[in-house]
């Protein structure tokens, strides 16, 4: 089974996601589970970044959507952390109408 503690992903491989000035450096792992889970439910967006990917103001208003879709239907504390911080990197695009740059290592 997976671990569901954060702590145990801190020496992953980083993927970066950056919009604007800010970016965010997330655990390979969590982010291919992030993926994963999209895929899984057949999520529009998500499945989409598995490879290095840029996204529009209006694609990351609907990557929004899709985050807070994972976030209310799973209890996992490793992903909740992944997504408290990539939802504020997503909500500045879509505030901003800057694109959204993810880069895998």
């Amino acid at each position: 089974m997976r671990s569901l503690n954060p702590e145990d992903y801190a020496k992953d491989e980083l993927v970066c996601v950056r919009c604007g000035g800010r970016e965010v450096w997330l655990s390979e792992r969590l982010f291919r589970r992030l993926v994963w889970i999209g895929r899984a439910y057949e999520l529009h967006l998500l499945p989409l970044l598995e490879a290095d990917r840029s996204l529009n103001a209006v694609q990351a208003e609907a990557l929004g959507a899709e985050l807070a879709f994972v976030g209310a239907i799973f209890a996992d504390a490793a992903l909740g952390a992944l997504l408290s911080l990539l939802m504020p990197v997503v909500q500045a695009s879509t505030q901003t109408g800057a694109e959204i740059r993810v880069e895998w290592p």
